[in-house]
């Protein structure tokens, strides 16, 4: 159990730091988009695999963690790459996912 603890720790700090990588300045919108895509469908395979683990194991935080990263990489994206109005919703369903995730995580703590 500590064993797959430290793996998921591993692999979350692996992830935080790869999307901590800002592209460099000049890029095209194209490449940008192209890099912000590429990290958003590596965190949606994270998200699921936190998904199926909250529901097997009821463990909240790694999931609502995985969200904050996903919409960090969001937020990093679109200060950096003006408006995109579909980006910007998705960006208020994913605000709303983490509050909903992170409500659940306190009650679940009480």
């Amino acid at each position: 159990m500590v064993i797959q603890l430290c793996r998921w720790h591993a692999a979350l700090v692996t992830c935080v730091l790869l999307f901590s990588a800002v592209a460099p300045v000049g890029a095209a919108d194209t490449a940008a988009r192209r890099l912000y895509n590429n990290k958003m469908t590596l965190i949606g395979v994270l998200r699921e695999g936190a998904r199926q683990r909250a529901i097997a194991s009821g463990d909240l935080e790694t999931l609502c963690l995985i969200l904050g990263i996903g919409l960090d990489v969001t937020d990093r994206y679109l200060a950096g790459s003006g408006s995109d109005p579909t980006l910007r919703q998705r960006r208020k369903s994913m605000q709303a996912d983490l509050k909903t995730c992170l409500d659940a995580t306190q009650r679940s703590t009480r």
